[in-house]
């Protein structure tokens, strides 16, 4: 079988491949994303005063925002749900995350013991634009949560 891509007629065949990597690319971006991202927990738990925190930069206060938390949590997870507090500014919301159903199946997306489940909080509008802080903790008593792996944040520009 002969390499297309060294034949003649391969320059072709690459600048398709090259063009389609580029369309790719440029489709992949979400514009409507501002931010995305996670903090990893260390494999001995999430202790009890760690607050998670993420410095956001916001780029418009006059557009409507969508917050998303999404938490990624490993099989030795010993509860159905994952409460938790999320404050931005003087606000703060309570949530209540189902992690698995009631015969202990996780919910979540995910593959070899690791499962992701994204939950909304709402929509907000940012009061000036510039960096923000959204914090993260867990409401429940134990001093150290054991089979969290990452927790992480989602604002999105809505349409």
């Amino acid at each position: 079988m002969t390499n297309l891509l060294r034949n003649k007629g391969g320059g072709h065949l690459r600048t398709l491949i090259l063009l389609l990597l580029v369309v790719c690319t440029m489709t992949a971006c979400d514009k409507q994303t501002v931010y995305h991202a996670f903090r990893s927990i260390p494999i001995e738990g999430w202790q009890r005063q760690d607050t998670i925190c993420f410095d956001v930069n916001v780029p418009d206060s006059q557009t409507y925002y969508k917050l998303s938390v999404e938490v990624r949590n490993r099989n030795d997870y010993p509860y159905q749900n994952l409460q938790l507090s999320v404050s931005h500014q003087s606000h703060t919301d309570t949530l209540q995350l189902t992690l698995a159903d009631k015969q202990g199946i996780w919910k979540g997306e995910g593959w070899g013991g690791l499962y992701q489940t994204r939950i909304l909080v709402g929509s907000t509008r940012i009061d000036r634009p510039g960096q923000h802080q959204f914090k993260i903790a867990y409401t429940f008593p134990d001093k150290t949560l054991q089979g969290i792996n990452d927790v992480g944040i989602r604002l999105e520009r809505m349409p």
